[in-house]
C-alpha cells in the first residue's frame, strides 16, 4: 500500500514527530498546557467518582448479573474516554497513539447497549429466538416489504458487532503509520494514511449507530417500563457531542484566531481534549440516573419483578403472568469482586459473543428449515389433490 510506504513521508507533515510546549503565559504565570492539565485533571477525578462509583453499586448490587455486566461495560465508556484524553493532554506526543482506541471504546459500549436492550425483551437465548420469530419487521428502505425478526436481529447484531471489530483494526494500523511517519493527524492528503482511516471509521461508525437506531425505532414498544429512550439518550450524547466536536475544530481551527499564547498543540489537540473532559461531567450525571442500581436491588419490603419467560406477542396474560418474583441474594461476590473479575476479564466478553452467535445462527438455520419442510408439506398436499384426475 502507498500510504504504508516511507516515500509518502516525503510529500511532508507538518506536524513534528515530536511535539513540544513552548506556549507564553495564558492565566497568571500558567501556560494553557499547565491550565488544561489542572482543569481537565480535576474533571477526571470527578468523572471517576461518579462512573466507577456507579459501577461500584452494580457489582455488589448484582442481581442479574446478565444485564448488569452489560451495563458495567457501557458506563466503562466515559472513565476510560476521560483516562486516555487527560493522558492525552499530559503527554503530547501519545494523542496520536491512544485517539484511535477511544473509538474501539465506543463500539464495545455500542454492543453491549444493543445486547442489553435484547435483555430488556426476553430473558434468555430461547426466549430472544421466540420472541424474535413472532416479529414481522418494516424494511428500512422498503418499509411495503417486512424482514422476519430473526433476520432483523442477525442484521442489527453483525452491523453493530463490526464497530469494534473495524475501529480496533483502524486503531492498531493508526499506530503503525504514525511510527513510519505517514499518519499525519492534520493533513487530508490521500498519500497519507489519516483521511483513509478518516473514512473508513466514520463509515463503520454510521453502519452501527444506524442499526441501533432502527432497533430502537421498532422495538421500543416492548420495552418501555425499562425507560430505553433516556439510556440511548445518555449514550448517544456521548457519542454525539464527542463527534460534533472533532467537525467544528476541524472547520474553526484554521479559521478562528486564538490567544498568541496558546500552542499550535494547544489548538489541535489540548483545547478539544480539554472541551471533551469537561462535557464528561454532565455526561457522567446523566449516565449515573440513566443506569442506576434501584431496579436489582433486593428490598425485603419491595419485591422487584425480574422477568421469567417470554409469552407470545399480544398475549392477554397481565403482567404477573409474565413475571417471577426477586432474587434472594446478590451475585457479585464479597465487595462485588466476582462481579468485577467477570467484567475485567476479556474471555467473558467474546464468550458472550460467541453465544449470541451461536443463537442466531442456529435460530436462522431452524428458520430456514421450517419454510423448506413447509414448502415440501405444500408440495405433497398439491400431489395428493390434483383437481384434474376427477375430470
Amino acid at each position: 500500500m502507498g500510504i504504508l510506504s516511507r516515500r509518502a513521508g516525503s510529500h511532508g507533515c507538518p506536524i513534528p514527530d515530536h511535539l513540544e510546549q513552548t506556549g507564553g503565559p495564558f492565566i497568571g504565570n500558567l501556560t494553557f498546557y499547565h491550565f488544561n492539565m489542572i482543569v481537565s485533571g480535576a474533571c477526571t477525578a470527578m468523572v471517576l467518582l461518579l462512573t466507577l462509583g456507579l459501577m461500584a453499586r452494580h457489582a455488589m448490587r448484582m442481581s442479574n448479573p446478565n444485564e448488569q455486566l452489560k451495563i458495567m461495560r457501557i458506563c466503562n465508556l466515559i472513565p476510560s474516554y476521560q483516562v486516555l484524553s487527560f493522558i492525552s493532554i499530559c503527554f503530547p506526543n501519545s494523542y496520536i497513539y491512544l485517539q484511535g482506541f477511544t473509538e474501539v471504546l465506543q463500539g464495545v459500549a455500542l454492543y453491549a447497549f444493543l445486547m442489553l436492550l435484547c435483555d430488556f425483551m426476553a430473558p434468555d437465548d430461547e426466549s430472544k429466538v421466540k420472541f424474535f420469530s413472532a416479529l414481522e419487521i418494516k424494511r428500512q428502505w422498503r418499509p411495503k416489504k417486512k424482514r422476519n425478526g430473526i433476520a432483523f436481529l442477525s442484521l442489527t447484531w453483525y452491523s453493530v458487532l463490526q464497530y469494534p471489530v473495524v475501529t480496533w483494526i483502524t486503531a492498531v494500523v493508526q499506530v503503525i503509520t504514525q511510527s513510519v511517519h505517514v499518519y499525519c493527524l492534520d493533513s487530508t492528503e490521500p498519500h497519507f494514511a489519516h483521511v483513509w482511516l478518516q473514512v473508513i471509521t466514520s463509515l463503520s461508525t454510521s453502519i452501527a449507530v444506524n442499526a441501533i437506531l432502527q432497533f430502537y425505532m421498532n422495538m421500543k414498544g416492548y420495552m418501555t417500563e425499562h425507560k430505553p429512550l433516556l439510556k440511548l439518550l445518555a449514550f448517544k450524547l456521548i457519542v454525539g457531542l464527542v463527534l460534533l466536536e472533532k467537525i467544528l475544530f476541524l472547520i474553526l481551527t484554521g479559521k478562528v484566531k486564538y490567544p498568541a499564547s496558546m500552542t499550535y498543540i494547544d489548538v489541535t489537540m489540548g483545547l478539544p481534549t480539554m472541551v471533551i473532559c469537561v462535557q464528561m461531567v454532565p455526561l457522567s450525571i446523566l449516565v449515573l440516573y440513566a443506569y442506576r442500581t434501584t431496579p436489582y436491588e433486593i428490598s425485603p419490603s419491595v419485591r422487584t419483578l425480574r422477568p421469567r419467560e417470554y409469552e407470545p406477542v399480544g398475549s392477554d396474560g397481565n403482567e404477573e403472568a409474565l413475571l417471577d418474583g426477586v432474587p434472594n441474594r446478590y451475585h457479585g461476590g464479597t465487595l462485588g469482586l466476582r462481579a468485577w473479575a467477570l467484567y475485567l476479564n476479556p474471555l467473558v466478553l467474546f464468550r458472550d459473543v460467541r453465544n449470541a452467535y451461536v443463537m442466531i445462527h442456529d435460530a436462522w438455520a431452524a428458520q430456514k428449515a421450517l419454510v423448506k419442510e413447509q414448502a415440501r408439506e405444500m408440495t405433497r398436499y398439491e400431489t395428493r389433490y390434483d383437481p384434474g384426475e376427477g375430470a
